[in-house]
């Protein structure tokens, strides 16, 4: 079959230098470089992306707009957490007084109170002895250790209570 001399690769001879008479000759191979029209495109990755011809630019705002609206948006915050503070302090408040009338043996008339046995009063107060909060730090955490305690406590609580 005959190929045409362009696609298959010529051997490639070193020149003879006068030094290197008595060494043997080395052949190389030239490589065919790839063409670029069968070289397919790389995905571009997060580099500088390309500018929009129609894009509009935001108005520009000064950094005292800027501060105004910040600054709005902070004090909305300070009415959203007193709300939610307080949401939270009243479902708190609210079962530690009915889990205390409760223990207390005060029932909602006609009904005779049913108390947790000893064992489970005496665990009841094991867990308010390890019960550790700083109350003037006013952490979130105390808050938390609060409201486990009082999932310990309703659980304890005799079925029906």
């Amino acid at each position: 079959m005959p190929t045409e001399p362009s696609q298959e690769p010529q051997p490639r001879v070193e020149p003879d230098l006068p030094a290197a008479a008595s060494m043997p000759k080395m052949v190389v191979s030239a490589k065919k470089k790839p063409s670029k029209a069968g070289a397919k495109k790389k995905p571009q990755g997060k580099g500088p992306k390309p500018a929009k011809k129609a894009a509009k630019k935001a108005p520009k705002v000064s950094r005292e707009e800027l501060g105004r609206r910040a600054a709005s948006e902070v004090l909305k915050l300070r009415a959203l957490l007193k709300e939610v503070g307080s949401a939270v302090l009243d479902r708190l408040d609210g079962e530690a007084g009915a889990l205390g009338l409760f223990l207390r043996g005060d029932a909602l008339p006609g009904e005779t109170p049913v108390l947790p046995s000893a064992r489970v009063l005496n665990a009841m107060l094991a867990c308010f002895a390890t019960l550790k909060v700083k109350p003037k730090k006013g952490r979130v955490k105390d808050l938390d250790r609060i409201e486990g305690l009082m999932k310990q406590l309703a659980g304890k609580m005799p079925p029906g209570a």
